[in-house]
């Protein structure tokens, strides 16, 4: 019993370790987009514009993909504590 649940206190931590660093990369994702925003503006060549707004749209599926891992490690962690239980 004792081993069930210092393995399971193990995929805890590695599961929220996984998702803190997933939300930390959102959050810096997210202040790209920002930033290329503001620069936007100010870029005077269309194409460099077009880069640009193309490397925000990345960015925002980027994210998409990062939240659902989250949610799939979250759903693994569930299903594993309901496993182990």
């Amino acid at each position: 019993m004792n081993g069930e649940n210092s393995l399971q206190t193990m995929h805890k931590s590695e599961g929220q370790d996984k998702i803190k660093k997933l939300e930390d990369k959102i959050d810096t994702t997210e202040y790209n987009i920002e930033v290329s925003k503001e620069l936007i503006s100010g870029v005077p060549s269309d194409a460099q514009r077009e880069k640009l707004i193309e490397k925000n749209t990345q960015r925002r599926h980027a994210i998409g993909s990062m939240k659902k891992e989250i949610r799939d490690i979250e759903q693994t962690m569930e299903q594993r504590s309901r496993e182990i239980s």
